[in-house]
C-alpha cells in the first residue's frame, strides 16, 4: 500500500460521515465513480453515513445500473449542510466549482470552516486544482479505473453488488470503447479482463445506452448542417438559437439534448475532412437562455483542448473538454470560444 493509500484508508476509518460527488453535467465515469466508491464503502463500513450526491442527471440513459437509485439528486451544498460531513470526496474533477453550478464558493467555506478532510480522485489535467488531504490522480484513462485500483487491489475491499458492469461502463466511456491512446493499456485491459470474467458485458451496455429519438435526431441535423471549416486547421458547428428555444418551450428533456450533441461530438467533430480537432457550440438546455455549453475534441497528440476549455471555466481532458458560460445569443457564444482558442494559438 502506498502512502496516499494508507492516508486514505485512515481517513476512511476516522469518519463517520461521508459525502462523495462528482462534476455537474455528469457523465457515465463521473456516475459510475460515485456508485462504485459509495456503494463498495457502504458494503465494507455498514455502520457509516454515506451519501452518494450529484447535483444534476447524467444525459445518457445509465438508470439500469445496480445502486443508481441509491444517488441523490441535489444540490451538494444542501446535502453538505444536512449531513455535516467529515470526510469529503470529489470524483472526475479537480475542484468544487465542477461540482455545484452555484455554489462551489459557499462549498469550499463549508469545508475550511468545518475543517472537514477533503479527498480528490480525479484522472484530469490538474488546471484549477483545489487544495486538498488528499489528491490521488495516477492518470489512468477513466476515473472508475483509479478508484477501481484504489478500492480493490491498494486496500482489497470486498466488492459489491453490480461493481463490474459499474466499473466496466466507466471505463469504455471515458476512453470510447478504447479508441483513444492510453499510456497504461496493460493495466486497463487486465482490469476489463477480469470485469468480463466477472460477467460484465460491453454489448449490453451499449445496447442499453445508444437509443436515439426523433427529435435527437433533428438536433443533430443541425449541427451536420452547421459544419463550418474553419480553414486554420479545425472543425466546429454550433446549434441554432431557434431549435434550443423550441426545444425549451415545449420542455423535452435537457438531457437528450446533450446526448445528441455527444453523438455528433464523438463521431464526427474531428473526423471532419483533413481536421483532427474541433469544437461544437450550443444552448446549455439546463441552465436555459442566456447559458451555452462548448465540447471540444482532437485526436490524440494534435491539440491540448483541455487548455481552451479552462480558459471558458471547464476543463477536461487532452483530448476531450467542455465549458459552460454566458452568452447574449450563438453567434456571441461562438466568438468567446475563437477568442480563447487563439490564446493558445491556431
Amino acid at each position: 500500500m502506498d502512502g496516499k493509500s494508507k492516508r486514505f484508508s485512515e481517513l476512511l476509518n476516522s469518519a463517520q460521515k461521508i459525502l462523495i460527488t462528482s462534476h455537474i453535467s455528469p457523465d457515465p465515469d463521473a456516475v459510475c465513480s460515485v456508485l462504485l466508491l459509495g456503494t463498495t464503502l457502504r458494503s465494507n463500513f455498514p455502520d457509516k453515513k454515506i451519501s452518494l450526491v450529484l447535483e444534476e442527471k447524467p444525459a445518457r440513459n445509465i438508470e439500469f445500473l445496480e445502486s443508481f437509485s441509491e444517488i441523490e439528486f441535489q444540490p451538494v451544498l444542501e446535502a453538505a449542510e444536512k449531513l455535516k460531513p467529515e470526510l469529503f470526496i470529489i470524483l472526475d474533477a479537480p475542484n468544487l466549482e465542477r461540482c455545484s453550478r452555484h455554489s462551489g464558493v459557499e462549498l469550499r467555506g463549508l469545508i475550511n470552516n468545518a475543517k472537514t478532510k477533503f479527498v480528490i480522485i480525479d484522472h484530469h489535467e490538474e488546471y484549477g486544482k483545489d487544495e486538498s488531504d488528499i489528491y490521488i490522480n495516477s492518470r489512468r484513462p477513466a476515473t472508475a479505473q483509479e478508484v477501481y485500483e484504489l478500492l480493490f487491489e491498494k486496500l482489497n475491499l470486498k466488492k459489491p453488488a453490480g461493481y463490474a458492469q459499474t466499473t466496466l461502463l466507466g471505463i469504455i466511456s471515458d476512453t470510447d470503447r478504447h479508441k483513444f491512446d492510453n499510456p497504461v493499456h496493460r493495466e486497463t485491459y487486465r482490469i476489463v479482463s477480469d470485469l468480463l470474467d466477472a460477467g460484465a458485458s460491453i454489448e449490453e451496455l451499449e445496447t442499453s445506452m445508444e437509443r436515439y429519438d426523433a427529435a435527437q435526431l433533428k438536433v443533430l441535423n443541425n449541427l451536420i448542417s452547421n459544419v463550418t471549416d474553419s480553414g486554420r486547421g479545425y472543425t466546429y458547428s454550433f446549434i441554432d438559437d431557434e431549435l434550443a428555444k423550441d426545444w425549451l418551450a415545449t420542455a423535452k428533456s435537457p438531457d437528450s439534448f446533450k446526448l445528441a450533441c455527444e453523438l455528433f461530438t464523438q463521431q464526427f467533430l474531428k473526423n471532419f475532412e483533413d481536421n483532427f480537432w474541433g469544437f461544437i457550440v450550443y444552448t446549455d438546455i439546463a441552465s436555459g437562455v442566456g447559458v451555452y455549453g462548448v465540447s471540444l475534441r482532437s485526436a490524440s497528440k494534435i491539440k491540448d483542448v483541455s487548455k481552451i476549455a479552462y480558459k471558458l471555466g471547464g476543463g477536461g481532458h487532452k483530448a476531450a473538454a467542455g465549458a459552460k458560460f454566458k452568452a447574449d445569443n450563438i453567434s456571441q457564444a461562438l466568438e468567446k470560444v475563437k477568442k480563447a482558442l487563439e490564446i493558445f494559438g491556431k
